[in-house]
């Protein structure tokens, strides 16, 4: 989605944007100073190898000292806590965006496991991930012609994610039987999600095509999109 042309559009309309980059942050490139959306929102769990429970939400500037947000907790009040008199000292809102922050915003072994995570992708440079995804998705996307499944134009999907589709629905069982020869994938609505990640390599493709092609066999190469 082109976001760039995305933004003004919404923002022309009265509306604000909220983007939610689940599927992007740590593969594929974002900056919020190119979009400007007032809100964007990720966990962790996802792509930047982070745990689970723990997510991060940008806030635009202009919504840093008007914006409501959804989850009212004694964090977000500038002096509310139980262990002192009076309990409800200030009830403003914390100043800048601290008053949009979870509940449970200290449960810190989480907070340190997915700063590990970010750091070390960092490191390798979102650049560098996107190219190597993007590599062995290709390696997917090509082993996969003539099995019958469809996949959109490369040009259509994202460097990092591959949706198969099955012209007669995906055999029944099929992911459990990928699974029980050491491949996991995610069925998805009928579809096959495939999503490798900065652990999986070469011989991981080679495997998941060997066991594709053994338990859907006689398949017609006429079928393949991309």
């Amino acid at each position: 989605m082109d976001l760039e042309r995305v933004a003004p559009a919404v923002r022309a309309a009265g509306a604000a944007l909220l983007v939610d980059v689940t599927h992007a942050v740590g593969v594929m490139a974002v900056d919020v100073r190119r979009t400007d959306p007032d809100f964007l929102v990720f966990p962790t769990y996802k792509w930047v190898l982070g745990p689970y429970g723990r997510a991060f939400l940008y806030v635009a500037r202009r919504w840093q000292e008007r914006g409501v947000p959804l989850e009212q907790t004694s964090h977000s009040r500038r002096a509310v806590a139980a262990e002192r008199a009076p309990y409800l000292a200030d009830l403003r809102f914390a100043e800048g965006a601290r008053r949009f922050d979870m509940g449970e915003r200290d449960h810190l072994i989480t907070l340190e496991m997915a700063a590990v995570g970010m750091e070390m992708m960092a490191q390798w440079g979102q650049a560098a991930i996107e190219q190597r995804l993007a590599m062995l998705t290709a390696m997917l996307a090509e082993g996969l012609r003539g099995t019958g499944v469809r996949l959109p134009a490369a040009g259509l999907r994202a460097p990092h994610v591959l949706s198969l589709e099955f012209p007669g629905g995906m055999k029944e069982g099929l992911v459990e039987a990928l699974a029980a020869e050491g491949v996991h994938v995610a069925p998805r609505l009928g579809r096959m999600r495939i999503s490798p990640h900065v652990y999986n390599d070469e011989a991981d493709v080679e495997a998941f095509l060997r066991a594709f092609r053994h338990l859907i066999p006689g398949a017609q190469s006429s079928d393949f999109w991309g």
